[in-house]
């Protein structure tokens, strides 16, 4: 599945440290990742399926429960679903996004904001990612994400104090989208809660987001400074072996994250464009893991025109990823600085949205780490109060 449109649903390598200052713009904070593992505890980890820390007692030591904002959640209105299979989205694509508590009727918000006061978040971030019209009609996809992008400024407008957004743009359409990049950045506005655009891994014409046909996009994007979320697209990355198996949401949407942030690298974006600020999904997925063979490929190869390294202390990351020990690696990857908080609601809910923020306060992180994963990292990038 592919996005809304016509698809289905024990040692560390240490990487290198940044050599040169970033462009202009670029924001970071002076805390650097090595700082993690030099506190003195145990990481809670994890005890489902009988995995037990080495430290059980360390683990139960919870922080003081702070405001976290929730860089990563989305709001999927039943019309809206209804306007997408309207057009020609497959319903076998929004049907992954129907009945789960994730409309904007008030019954449905109500029950998210009580999540959201149980776990301890102040603020969700809202993107409509991955169910964007990607179709061959340009009006019609134009039509459905202005309809979502209005749905999210009422959202906004009748609880600022619980949300902001990221606006839909109807790619591959060049035209439409800059029409709605100026919608979004000039008549919406910060005014109404709008923080940059939200983008789905693939939708160029060659299934990247590089394809030279969206030049005019990123160029638009960067003249403006925007933040642009990169969210899987549900398309198994284009691979048979991950969709023929069940695997494109296990698997094969973290694939997609490292696959579009790769790409991005390859084809320099982040210094062709260096006033867009990235922000990707799922800890970037398999990029922590790789991230010594991806440097090695640019120190023997040159694979890359710039460091791997040192780009991803660039990016942003979410971590709507739940497992602490990929929490500390992408801490020591990315750098402190460059991880926020973030839980995939709707399609983590109750126990587990609590989960989604607990497991950042229990991993055993110093205070500073962990306040700045919660909210400090979110309220920079953002510039919240």
């Amino acid at each position: 599945m592919h996005a809304a449109n016509t698809q289905t649903t024990d040692e560390t390598h240490e990487i290198a440290q940044p050599k040169t200052k970033y462009p202009t713009g670029v924001q970071t904070a002076d805390v650097r990742a090595e700082e993690i593992l030099s506190a003195d505890v145990q990481p809670a980890g994890m005890r489902a399926a009988g995995v037990q820390t080495a430290d059980v007692q360390a683990a139960d030591r919870q922080p003081a429960r702070q405001s976290a904002i929730d860089t990563h959640a989305h709001v999927y209105p039943a019309r809206y679903l209804d306007f997408l299979e309207n057009i020609g989205v497959s319903p076998d694509s929004t049907a992954v996004a129907r009945n789960l508590r994730a409309d904007d009727a008030e019954t449905d918000m109500h029950e998210r904001l009580r999540m959201m006061d149980a776990a301890g978040v102040q603020m969700q971030i809202l993107s409509a990612t991955p169910q964007l019209p990607f179709i061959s009609n340009a009006t019609d996809a134009a039509a459905a994400v202005r309809m979502i992008n209005d749905v999210y400024a009422a959202i906004v407008e009748r609880r600022p104090d619980r949300f902001r957004a990221y606006g839909a743009l109807p790619l591959p359409h060049i035209e439409e989208s800059l029409a709605e990049i100026a919608y979004i950045f000039d008549e919406l506005g910060r005014e109404a809660g709008f923080l940059g655009v939200a983008l789905n891994t693939f939708v160029g014409a060659d299934g990247s987001l590089t394809d030279p046909a969206l030049l005019p996009i990123f160029e638009e994007l960067d003249r403006r400074s925007a933040i642009v979320y990169i969210h899987p697209a549900g398309g198994a990355a284009g691979c048979s072996a991950i969709a023929d198996h069940g695997l494109t949401w296990v698997n094969g949407a973290p694939i997609e994250d490292a696959t579009a942030v790769l790409q991005l690298l390859k084809a320099d974006y982040p210094y062709t464009f260096p006033h867009i600020t990235f922000h990707i999904a799922h800890l970037g997925g398999d990029l922590p893991f790789l991230a010594q063979r991806i440097q090695d490929n640019y120190d023997d190869w040159h694979a890359f025109a710039h460091s791997p390294a040192e780009t991803f202390h660039r990016l942003y990351v979410d971590a709507a990823n739940f497992h602490q020990p990929s929490l500390r690696m992408a801490l020591e990857t990315y750098g402190v600085s460059q991880v926020m908080a973030g839980s995939d609601y709707p399609y983590f809910q109750d126990d587990k949205y609590t989960r989604a923020m607990d497991y950042i306060r229990t991993a055993g992180l110093p205070d500073t780490a962990r306040d700045a994963v919660l909210f400090g990292n979110a309220k920079r990038l953002y510039q919240l109060g």
